[in-house]
């Protein structure tokens, strides 16, 4: 960083965050769709972030670690020291991640929607939400998923979860459909055919038209 300090006070009146960061292409492990090829913030040649700044027409695409807690201001970034990050990782992860990059690219190359909003909101997801939650929502801002108890459900991140639940973000920055009975209905049912039909998209030889088919124990 660059600092500038007034020379009477001795205070610092302006900082400058001089480390350049830009997306590159990485290698993931994931656990329910394989081996595919995500984007990451590079901030050195051996530190990469699950971040992706600059996705379609110019979306940020955040990923980061709840450590079993509840807090979201103190979720920590994902960060590998390579572009290779291995299935023994952090997988749930990494599933978050990769399925909000495709859900953004499903909405915007089919139907020119930029992010969430049609106006580039940031799709910031956080995982490893409290211990042994059996759950994954929208709370309005941003996405969040559980690990599943261990024991009948393993982590809430499949791609057709992902996309379920971001298109809970489409349906209320657009149609607003109220969250109670028939509009309720009507909301659940358009999350779970795009979220589906963003499985199909990307992973067609293990599509189904269930939802969270690939989370049951033991799949």
């Amino acid at each position: 960083n660059w600092g500038y300090v007034d020379a009477v006070t001795g205070k610092i009146v302006h900082v400058i965050n001089r480390l350049e960061t830009f997306d590159v292409p990485a290698t993931a492990h994931t656990r329910y769709s394989g081996v595919r090829t995500i984007m990451t913030d590079s901030l050195s040649p051996t530190n990469f972030v699950l971040k992706e700044t600059n996705r379609g027409a110019g979306a940020t695409i955040d990923t980061k670690n709840l450590q079993n807690g509840s807090s979201y201001a103190s979720a920590v970034n994902f960060t590998n020291t390579s572009t290779v990050w291995p299935l023994i990782y952090d997988n749930a992860a990494l599933d978050a991640h990769f399925g909000a990059e495709k859900t953004y690219d499903f909405y915007y190359n089919l139907y020119g929607y930029h992010s969430y909003d049609n106006a580039g909101a940031a799709i910031n997801s956080f995982v490893h939400y409290n211990t042994n939650y059996v759950n994954a929502f929208w709370n309005g801002s941003v996405m969040t998923y559980g690990d599943g108890d261990g024991f009948q459900y393993s982590p809430l991140t499949s791609m057709e979860i992902v996309g379920h639940e971001i298109t809970h973000a489409v349906t209320e920055n657009s149609a607003a459909l109220v969250y109670s009975g028939e509009s309720g209905a009507l909301n659940e049912s358009f999350s779970d055919i795009m979220g589906n039909s963003i499985r199909f998209l990307n992973d067609p030889s293990n599509a189904t038209w269930l939802v969270g088919d690939q989370i049951v124990i033991p799949g």
